[in-house]
């Protein structure tokens, strides 16, 4: 279905999902917040898609949220009110976001193609992989308007990049070039702007021809590492195998070893 602040485009296996408000830096309005979780609802259910990559349109990947849109709805109680009932929703529009990603079994790519900062930053974090361009840039956000963090980046960065390196950049408030990004592990490859979504796209080609069901499970059992006991996660490992040993694709993967051939996945 077409939306307004995303256009989402499909082919060969990948879906590219591009913010789509460049005269805003692709800033993040509740319009975007329940649209992104009504298309991440459609591409999760999409067996003809197996990875996606989310990027913005124009100069910015996203500038976090849109200060217009927050300064009405505080003059308004009403929708203060109706802003923190969605907050504490755990299902409510803006924490469909994270929530989204985080359970997303399909790889999601960052192709991070300018400015990005606060809620946008926590996006990109959410995302599996991220590619920047050279032109890229990184902000807390958070910090320089008496805030916190937001859609679990306080979680995510550290993480990431390890807890120094994340204290540092969320308390300093200073805005980080894609060296920086690269040097401190935020991001994996930085390549020149006009390459960017050819290196997104040669990455998910790769991961597109891997067995889906598979891939998934990784994802699954990585994050779900993060959260409990070697012991446990033995135990998860061995009940993942249990089914992934009854697909298609596990056949088909011993068939190709076999066979000294690629293996070609279907997804079942």
């Amino acid at each position: 279905m077409p939306y307004q602040r995303i256009l989402v485009e499909k082919a060969n296996y990948i879906a590219t999902l591009t913010l789509n408000r460049p005269e805003k830096h692709n800033a993040l309005d509740m319009l975007f917040f329940r649209e992104f979780g009504q298309c991440m609802d459609e591409i999760k259910s999409d067996d003809d898609i197996r990875v996606i990559i989310i990027t913005g349109a124009g100069r910015s990947f996203c500038s976090g949220v849109d200060f217009a849109d927050l300064a009405q709805a505080m003059a308004d109680p009403a929708r203060v009110a109706e802003g923190l009932a969605d907050l504490s929703q755990p299902f409510g529009p803006l924490q469909t976001l994270p929530r989204s990603l985080r359970t997303c079994y399909k790889p999601v790519i960052a192709a991070i193609n300018g400015f990005t900062s606060g809620m946008g930053l926590a996006l990109a974090c959410l995302c599996d992989y991220r590619i920047a361009s050279e032109r890229a840039t990184f902000a807390p956000g958070f910090i320089n308007l008496g805030i916190a963090g937001e859609l679990g980046l306080t979680y995510l960065l550290p993480r990431i990049t390890g807890l120094p390196v994340a204290l540092k950049f969320l308390t300093a408030g200073e805005t980080k070039d894609s060296s920086w990004a690269e040097r401190s592990g935020l991001v994996e490859q930085v390549v020149p702007p006009q390459i960017l979504i050819e290196a997104a796209h040669a990455l998910g080609g790769k991961l597109a021809q891997m067995p889906p069901l598979a891939l998934g499970m990784v994802k699954q059992l990585l994050y779900q590492g993060l959260e409990t006991s070697f012991d446990f996660q033995l135990r998860f490992e061995f009940q993942a195998a249990s089914r992934l040993i009854q697909t298609e694709d596990f056949q088909e993967g011993m068939r190709a070893a076999l066979e000294k051939r690629p293996p070609v996945f279907k997804g079942r």
